[in-house]
């Protein structure tokens, strides 16, 4: 086992293609330093497409990245909130956002995003990208309990802005929690890990 989170990262996520069973569903998340994740999102968007850095993705095995901060103004939810802007409270576009955020991306990508196929199996690596951009409207626990609700079967990696606190992941200093669905990289991923 290898001593760089971004590294167990990308291998778990390849065990998982390549046939282990998951906790419940074949769900990886990581802890990264906010201050990286888009740089860590744009290498893991590079190992998707072209795979110049290890792992190696297997033959039959495919990866495609999701990138959040471009789906979230594919929702329904956003666009209601944009549009009522300065007719109601930030408080309220919030709750309203917070209700139904993580159901709206978790169909935008099983309508538009991923292929029916894919949905179907393990093989196939969804990257959920920039899941920060969502904050404070909604969870990593939220959208990978949406996917598990809606029997995806792709294998599922997150890379979660924040810290790796005794197991337990805190999005973005908040207060720490379990991600029982997940398969937990010890972390968090940091500037060093990129250069190895």
């Amino acid at each position: 086992m290898t001593d760089s989170p971004y590294l167990a990262f990308k291998e778990k996520l390849c065990t998982f293609a390549d046939g282990q069973a998951g906790i419940r569903n074949p769900f990886v998340i990581a802890a990264v330093d906010p201050s990286i994740e888009h740089r860590v999102a744009d290498r893991l968007s590079g190992w998707a497409t072209d795979a110049e850095e290890p792992p190696v993705v297997d033959e039959g095995v495919t990866v495609q990245p999701i990138w959040l901060d471009e789906l979230l103004p594919k929702t329904q939810v956003y666009n209601l909130s944009v549009a009522l802007g300065g007719e109601t409270t930030a408080e309220r576009i919030e709750e309203t956002m917070q209700d139904r955020l993580a159901e709206e991306l978790v169909e935008e990508m099983i309508t538009n995003e991923i292929d029916d196929d894919r949905l179907e199996t393990q093989q196939h690596v969804v990257l959920l990208l920039n899941l920060g951009s969502l904050y404070p409207f909604t969870r990593a626990s939220e959208l990978l309990d949406e996917l598990d609700r809606r029997n995806v079967r792709s294998t599922i990696g997150v890379m979660y802005p924040g810290d790796d606190v005794g197991g337990k992941l805190s999005f973005f200093d908040g207060e720490p929690r379990h991600y029982y669905p997940a398969h937990q990289i010890p972390g968090p991923v940091q500037e060093v890990h990129l250069q190895q």
